[in-house]
């Protein structure tokens, strides 16, 4: 088992880890050289440019001195790499490709350490506010040292959700915007921003009351949960039950508003995209 000292060693590192990608992508944020290039990832199409492979690089550089002998699951090499161990690093070098390729400054770097498939440490930066939200396993979330916590509200005509991504086929697609609509008319404001792990430590932050995502991955959710689960707010794949590294599609809020989330997506039959066991 891991213990106390041992985790509090894994955020040091996970939070050099983070900023010295952090760092990296402040260098090439704006640029008109990013190389940017699409990649497809179990079927999915999605932007990858040459700021995420830098980032990833400046991580494990990190990792490689400090803990030498740790294992590292990446976004940029998730199929030569293993998701399982007693020393794995689940890592996002750049959470936001999208916005970050168009200059838009939503993005960060998602570090976790986990322990067969269980985080016990993340750390999830934003370099454009030099904002650091930590959380260790079963102690407190933390942005930049303060201790932060979910929102109490209830009621869902109140609420500010995060709602993101699409359908993964034209189906799931219809359903997924039909679960759209229904959640504007449902919740105060919807928002979609482009950054999955960094909404979702909004919610932690209790800047958001809870946020969906329809095909969100281990490297997304694997450090954002861990800060929500911290922050004292529910986790759960789109049937309810816990999220895990197969979970693709996930909800996180301040447990209040949880159910009703839970709500609009069975009705709109959300979870026939994926396993449901995932």
């Amino acid at each position: 088992m891991t213990g106390p000292n041992d985790r509090a060693r894994l955020l040091e590192i996970a939070e050099l880890a983070a900023r010295a990608a952090g760092a990296e992508l402040l260098r090439s944020f704006e640029s008109e050289l990013l190389g940017v290039q699409w990649k497809t990832w179990q079927g999915e199409r999605t932007v990858v440019t040459d700021a995420d492979f830098a980032a990833d690089r400046a991580i494990r550089d990190v990792l490689d001195e400090l803990v030498p002998t740790h294992t590292v699951y990446s976004e940029e090499f998730a199929d030569d790499e293993e998701i399982d161990g007693p020393d794995v690093w689940v890592i996002d070098p750049l959470d936001g490709t999208d916005n970050y390729s168009r200059g838009q400054p939503q993005f960060c770097v998602s570090v976790a350490h986990t322990r067969d498939s269980r985080p016990e440490v993340a750390a999830i930066f934003d370099p454009v506010r030099d904002e650091m939200f930590t959380a260790l396993a079963d102690g407190p979330a933390r942005l930049n040292g303060r201790v932060i916590e979910v929102t109490k509200r209830t009621e869902p005509s109140q609420s500010t959700v995060a709602w993101a991504q699409r359908g993964i086929n034209a189906e799931d697609d219809r359903r997924f915007n039909a679960a759209l609509a229904e959640a504007a008319r449902t919740f105060h404001r919807v928002r979609l921003t482009g950054s999955a792990a960094l909404e979702t430590a909004w919610v932690a932050a209790g800047r958001y009351d809870g946020a969906m995502f329809s095909t969100v991955k281990w490297w997304d959710h694997a450090g954002a949960g861990l800060l929500v689960r911290c922050a004292r707010g529910r986790v759960s794949n789109v049937q309810g039950l816990p999220a895990g590294p197969e979970s693709r599609r996930c909800i996180f809020s301040n447990g209040e508003i949880h159910e009703a989330i839970l709500q609009i997506a069975a009705r709109h039959g959300l979870e026939r995209a994926f396993p449901l066991h995932g």
